[in-house]
């Protein structure tokens, strides 16, 4: 399906920015508890990505297909271990290099820049020849199968030249693509759920995003996740800026667009959190989705003659009242997958609240979430920090976050926003 599709650039797209008022004490004195949703626009020079983005979902999808193969036959020999002891698998670097291919071959004329997650220097060393051929077996049988290069065979320094293609440092000039080849690798070890997840960054936004999830059920997972092994699995999502998000199943039938869910009631909301306990705080997570909040207040359901109760009630010295409270009240216990499997499943609906809250010292990479933040929000949802602020994709390998990451609904967002204010206030006062 060709989705031909327009953008600006600097900013490129109509952003929609939450901005906290309550970020701090100080703020309180004078602004509403709650979030102003502002339009920023801005005229620029337009431009279309549709070359970039048929070649995403081409790369993204064959990458899959290696990664489907050495899963099934996954053996304690093909995990390694990094210096942080996550896993990487042969599959990790064999997609690495199949994206890297792909999209050097597809796009021959474009300077090429690929922010991604491994390089070949484990490759390099003694010992690891058995595991390189493996890896570039694997490469020239997935490319054989797809047939879309005719007879090309790659040499184990074309493999190798392949995944360091991943060396780029991002940043906010020029275009970037951002790679990460098995996102959720514990996931893929046990059999469970990973994705290739790749972004085009331009001008340090994010333009075009997709997410091949091979073990993600095209049915909705929040009912019955775990009773879902006979069900259709296989997922492609993806996502252009200015043209929604679009779901199909990874064996090429027709895409439908996707939306995120429109629950307004946060009791009637699931949420999603990392498997790991080590990606994410739970206890945390859990406080946040049961804590005592003031109902959030939106100017834009205020009338004039409101702002003054509004302005009142949300004062340092009525708030020290002892006012009666209201729990965000998330009543379904949360659904915990690997990878950004979890974007792809908020953004068709699966559930309303995604929460990330790293361990101290944790710095979030841009590869585990730029692909997924564009899914989202094409499909009407936010993603942002805990103050409100979006995803700032421009500064390099690392996002520079406050505290974390919280993915909802526009309707959602204030009062979740409002409850991590309050969880990450009493964890304070707690020490």
């Amino acid at each position: 399906m060709n989705i031909n599709c327009l953008r600006t650039v600097t900013p490129p797209q109509p952003q929609v920015k939450l901005i906290s008022l309550f970020s701090t004490r100080k703020s309180s004195n004078h602004c509403l508890s709650s979030l102003v949703l502002s339009l920023k626009l801005s005229s620029s020079v337009v431009m279309s990505y549709d070359k970039e983005f048929a070649a995403a979902k081409k790369a993204a999808s064959i990458a899959a297909r290696l990664c489907q193969k050495v899963q099934k036959a996954l053996l304690q020999s093909d995990v390694q271990t990094k210096l942080d002891r996550s896993p990487v698998t042969v599959a990790d670097y064999g997609s690495q290099a199949l994206v890297s291919f792909v999209l050097e071959r597809e796009l021959p004329s474009e300077p090429f820049s690929i922010v991604a997650e491994e390089d070949s220097k484990d490759l390099r060393k003694d010992g690891a020849q058995d595991t390189l051929y493996r890896i570039t077996d694997l490469v020239n049988d997935t490319l054989s199968i797809d047939g879309s290069y005719g007879s090309i065979t790659l040499s184990t320094e074309d493999v190798l030249k392949a995944i360091d293609s991943g060396k780029s440092e991002g940043g906010s000039h020029g275009r970037h693509w951002v790679l990460d080849p098995i996102d959720g690798t514990k996931g893929f070890v046990r059999g469970d759920q990973y994705a290739i997840a790749l972004a085009l960054l331009d001008e340090g936004k994010v333009v075009l995003g997709v997410l091949a999830c091979p073990n993600l059920p095209l049915a909705s997972i929040i009912c019955d996740y775990r009773h879902s092994a006979d069900k259709e699995v296989g997922c492609l999502f993806f996502a252009k800026i200015g043209a929604g998000t679009y779901m199909q199943p990874l064996n090429g039938s027709s895409p439908v667009k996707v939306q995120v869910t429109a629950i307004e009631n946060s009791e009637e909301a699931s949420f999603f959190e990392s498997y790991e306990k080590a990606h994410s705080m739970h206890d945390l997570s859990s406080s946040i989705a049961k804590v005592l909040s003031l109902p959030s207040i939106s100017i834009f359901s205020l009338s004039h003659c409101q702002y003054f109760f509004a302005a009142l009630y949300t004062s340092p010295l009525i708030r020290n009242l002892d006012f009666p409270k209201q729990k965000l009240g998330v009543k379904a216990p949360p659904v915990r997958i690997d990878s950004q499997a979890k974007y792809g499943a908020l953004a068709r609906g699966d559930g309303a609240i995604y929460l990330r809250f790293p361990h101290k010292g944790y710095r979030e990479k841009i590869w585990d979430h730029a692909a997924g933040c564009i899914v989202v929000t094409e499909a009407g949802g936010v993603v942002s920090d805990v103050s409100g602020n979006p995803l700032d994709f421009s500064k390099g390998k690392y996002l520079d976050l406050d505290v974390g990451i919280i993915v909802a609904n526009q309707k959602l967002m204030p009062a979740i926003l409002m409850a991590v204010k309050e969880s990450l206030e009493e964890k304070a006062s707690s020490l």
